[in-house]
């Protein structure tokens, strides 16, 4: 087998360099793998091969007639992956592989193949996308998925945590079937900035989870403090209405004529002075 392994390099130079049969290295790692619900074909460029090499895709469905069918979104690509999602006659109840070539203005290189894959035994998860809103005493927490349009709806569970922003104390709730919501208590103490994140658990045949989900963080006011901030606004208000007609009630007091306060005759004013007491320019009352 070493013996082989040594030799492959100058077979595959003499067969370039054969007349009327050029050939290119064939791609390197060709591997068929799951990620986020989704199937994609990579490899790896062959060694030796010139710069100007593109790529052509093609898979093969276990449903009779087995044949070969390209990839049209891949045809002459220059990438290193290729999405095997939703093709043209597609049936992902049954096992199906690919396989690609390299390709030049000159030359091509054979076809490489892929192990086959069962998408519904051997899927990888995607974590969930989740969307909250809180209520009086409860956060109300819901998990929703972007799935492929042409995967039908899997049963998923999904889990989810929940802590304070800055410590590592979580609390992980039960498993939670995709389309219930997670009702999450919140104490009378339960203020700042929290954090949630989640994973899916795909439940057909072994369970499989996903990562958790990027934290998402958000500021939480405790249970009642609105009602706290709304209870003084009643005691509040009658001095609000005092301050706010008190100029009103001042101007119609001073505008109005039977609430001014009444001016003393002259002659009132003099027998006041005059009463027991001498005025200059009159002569002094006889005892």
């Amino acid at each position: 087998m070493t013996g082989a392994r040594r030799w492959a390099p100058l077979l595959l130079c003499l067969l370039q360099s054969a007349p009327g049969r050029p050939l290119l290295a064939p791609p390197q790692n060709v591997t068929l793998l799951s990620r986020n619900f989704s199937v994609y074909l990579t490899w790896l460029p062959g060694p030796g091969n010139p710069q100007n090499v593109t790529y052509f895709v093609a898979y093969q469905s276990f449903v009779p007639p087995r044949r070969w069918r390209r990839v049209k979104a891949c045809a002459g690509t220059k990438g290193l992956v290729c999405s095997l999602m939703c093709l043209e006659k597609q049936d992902l109840c049954n096992k199906f592989k690919g396989r690609v070539q390299a390709v030049s203005p000159s030359a091509r290189s054979p076809w490489v193949e892929s192990k086959s894959m069962d998408y519904f035994f051997e899927v990888e998860p995607a974590p969930p996308v989740l969307v909250f809103n809180q209520t009086e005493e409860i956060l109300i927490v819901n998990a929703t998925y972007q799935l492929p349009h042409c995967v039908p709806q899997p049963d998923l569970n999904y889990e989810v945590d929940f802590w304070k922003e800055g410590t590592k104390n979580k609390t992980q709730f039960p498993a939670t079937p995709h389309g219930q919501p997670v009702q999450i208590p919140l104490q009378p103490d339960t203020s700042g900035h929290h954090c949630l994140s989640a994973r899916t658990i795909y439940t057909y045949g072994n369970p499989k989870y996903s990562k958790f989900s990027e934290p998402t963080c958000f500021f939480l006011e405790a249970p009642g403090s609105t009602w706290a901030l709304l209870l003084p606004l009643p005691l509040l208000l009658p001095l609000l209405l005092a301050v706010a007609l008190g100029p009103v009630m001042w101007k119609t007091f001073r505008g109005n004529p039977w609430l001014q306060q009444t001016e003393m005759p002259q002659a009132l004013v003099w027998q006041i002075w005059g009463h027991g007491t001498e005025r200059e320019g009159y002569p002094r009352g006889r005892k």
